[in-house]
């Protein structure tokens, strides 16, 4: 019977280590591919590409849109200074997630400037959950532009048009997975927070689940992101109230456009 369960593992433990070798040997061969394109056209043709992501493939009602929001984000600030970083964080984040939702890669860009800041106001403001979040979200932005590049929609790359991401719709598994990892993260949070003398550890692990699983799903560029998008915001509009009115309105912004970037996904995919 011991001899059945040493088996069992040792299969076992082939098999996994057969798959993450295949997967470090696609990454691998993904990120040459990657390289030699980026040699091929040059530091200017990167530069290029960057900026013909950023400023092509607008229509009207969308510019007005994001200037918009932008506007909100500024004109709080200006009635009310309480932080010019605060500011930053919240028009470079609005922009990321309007260009998430118009599936431009350059997102990733714009998200590494607000995280970055965002890292910096939660450890002054002493929310370290956030600062868990943060620092996951900063290494996420470099593995989604990774995930993002591997995924454009190439039958759009005779045209001269921005070329765009493919949204995916989650299967029944992947719904699965997606909610236990949520629940998980959540409640190993919840644990660690309450380990640490944390007050509210399992409401201030709520952010945890839905971030990290929303940044998995957007990596991977499920249209089911905006859900746990939509959750994030609304407890991180609660979490900031009364301690940085930047963040608050940013967050309020976030939660409209979540809920717009869940239409067009959904209909996109």
């Amino acid at each position: 019977m011991e001899t059945v369960k040493m088996a069992k593992k040792w299969a076992i433990e082939k098999v996994s280590i057969r798959y993450w070798q295949k997967r470090v040997t696609e990454s691998s061969l993904n990120l040459k591919k990657l390289a030699r394109e980026a040699r091929k056209v040059g530091w200017k043709g990167v530069v290029g590409a960057l900026l013909k992501d950023v400023c092509l493939g607008w229509k009207p009602w969308e510019l007005v849109y994001m200037l918009f929001l932008v506007g909100i984000q500024i004109g709080v600030y200006l009635k009310q200074p309480e932080s010019f970083l605060g500011m930053i964080a919240g028009v470079s984040g609005i922009v990321n997630v309007i260009f998430v939702t118009k599936g431009k890669i350059s997102n990733y860009f714009f998200g590494l400037i607000n995280v970055t800041i965002y890292l910096y106001l939660s450890v002054i403001s002493g929310f370290y959950g956030e600062v868990l979040t943060s620092v996951y979200f900063f290494l996420m932005q470099f593995v989604g532009a990774y995930l993002w590049l591997l995924n454009v929609d190439k039958k759009d790359q005779s045209k001269k048009e921005p070329v765009y991401i493919k949204p995916k719709k989650l299967s029944l598994f992947g719904w699965v997975k997606a909610i236990v990892g949520m629940l998980f993260i959540w409640g190993l949070f919840g644990f660690i927070y309450r380990g640490i003398g944390a007050n509210r550890p399992f409401r201030d692990s709520v952010t945890d689940g839905t971030n990290y699983v929303g940044q998995w799903l957007m990596n991977g560029s499920y249209a089911a992101q905006w859900l746990f998008w939509i959750g994030t915001n609304v407890f991180s509009i609660y979490l900031w109230w009364g301690a940085s009115l930047e963040m608050v309105v940013m967050y309020w912004v976030f939660l409209v456009n979540s809920i717009v970037g869940y239409i067009r996904w959904t209909k996109n995919s």
